[in-house]
């Protein structure tokens, strides 16, 4: 448990560096999913579902 929270630091301190610094969601996010694959790609779908913009909903110009 203790590497998981160097882990989590590290990765908090990239993303700090970028100006994006982890949300008590994203880390909890990460224990969550620590070494379960199956969990993490579904993570990763309800993730990119919430964050995607539905076509003809957003601001995305058609061509």
């Amino acid at each position: 448990m203790r590497d998981l929270e160097k882990i989590i630091d590290e990765v908090n301190g990239s993303m700090s560096i970028e100006g994006m610094p982890l949300t008590k969601i994203d880390k909890e996010r990460i224990r969550r999913c620590a070494g379960n694959d199956e969990l993490v790609e579904e993570t990763i779908a309800e993730l990119i579902k919430k964050h995607t913009v539905a076509r003809g909903y957003g601001h995305e110009q058609q061509l």
